[in-house]
């Protein structure tokens, strides 16, 4: 099974040696590395090569992009370019445990049926100090994955939960070449790469998630996925602008139907799902009392929702949110 793994760097000298440390130190190797730097204005490019060219790493290539494409256009293409059985794709300030790659292709070995692999991750800040968090009830990975039950070493997970968020940074993941065309060919852009990736690969069934911790995640100023709200009250109004959130969820219901056009999902966990998105974005389009019930009617409002989002949505219904933006934004 030949192995691809992809890295995307911008600006990333800070961190970018110790990635590329746990990278190399993998029980087993990638037969082909491929990192795309996205017109970086640090020193990130010099460490790379000054790495592949001391560690004498023939398979390993560099390649700078003309001008800069953003975070997902630069993994649409290194995605295009790979060849391997197996991809994994890497961000430049994480740390893999050194069996990683080994664990995770063991499964894909052994399982035909598996599409994508999304492994555990835990918050680390940026001198590697884990970043304790509490789990709220039935979930788990960091509060990124919600899940009814007892986790198994590895857990297959439904089309339904993908549509309504996804269960681990992409980091974490690899997937099957099988699903590589059809990802060239419905991407949009919209969603981020490794969501489009494991949506695809729940419709076939094949998503799964492994509750081992195999990725440091890094939480620093630049990459804040478990604190993206800040603490800052112009930040935090700013955050819950729902004009943006209905543009955002319209996009999200645009590429599902595209999909469910293409591949004909109808089972009943997966269209709950998309009424909920619906329904919820009628809400941030227009908020009322009655809509607002409706949402919070839903399941999935009560897992994809923090107390802050619930006030916050009661709070529009008042009209009182669309004064706080009037004030920030001024």
């Amino acid at each position: 099974m030949k192995i691809s793994l992809l890295m995307a760097t911008y600006n990333g000298e800070k961190y970018i040696v110790e990635q590329l440390k746990s990278i190399y130190n993998q029980t087993v190797k990638p037969d082909e590395v491929l990192i795309a730097d996205d017109v970086s204005n640090d020193r990130t490019v010099e460490l790379i090569e000054k790495f592949i060219e001391q560690h004498d790493l023939k398979n390993w290539k560099l390649m700078i992009n003309s001008s800069n494409k953003g975070y997902k256009k630069n993994f649409y293409d290194l995605i295009q370019q790979a060849t391997g059985d197996v991809i994994f794709l890497s961000d430049q300030d994480d740390v893999w445990e050194k069996n990683k790659i080994e664990l995770m292709t063991k499964e894909l070995e052994k399982n035909a049926k598996i599409k994508s692999i999304n492994a555990a991750v835990k918050y680390v800040d940026s001198e590697q100090s884990p970043i304790e968090v509490k789990l709220k009830p039935d979930f788990y990975n960091e509060n990124l994955l919600h899940y009814r039950g007892n986790l198994g070493f590895l857990t297959s997970i439904p089309l339904a939960s993908m549509i309504v968020a996804n269960i681990t940074p992409g980091c974490a993941m690899c997937f099957s070449k099988d699903i590589k065309e059809e990802f060239l060919e419905t991407y949009d852009f919209t969603l981020p790469h490794d969501w489009h990736l494991n949506l695809l690969a729940s419709i076939h069934g094949g998503c799964f998630f492994m509750n081992k911790v195999l990725v440091k995640y890094r939480i620093h100023a630049n990459n804040a996925i478990g604190t993206k709200y800040g603490s800052n009250l112009r930040e935090l109004i700013l955050n819950y602008d729902r004009t943006l959130r209905s543009i955002g969820i319209k996009e999200n219901l645009d590429i599902l139907e595209v999909l469910r056009e293409k591949y004909n999902f109808n089972d009943n966990s997966s269209l709950q799902a998309i009424n909920y998105l619906e329904t919820r974005y009628r809400f941030y389009k227009r908020p009322t009392i009655y809509k607002y019930f409706k949402m919070k009617s839903f399941p999935e409002y009560e897992y994809t929702t923090n107390k802050k989002g619930r006030l916050w949505d009661l709070l529009a219904v008042t009209r009182i949110t669309d004064l706080a933006f009037k004030i920030v934004k001024n």
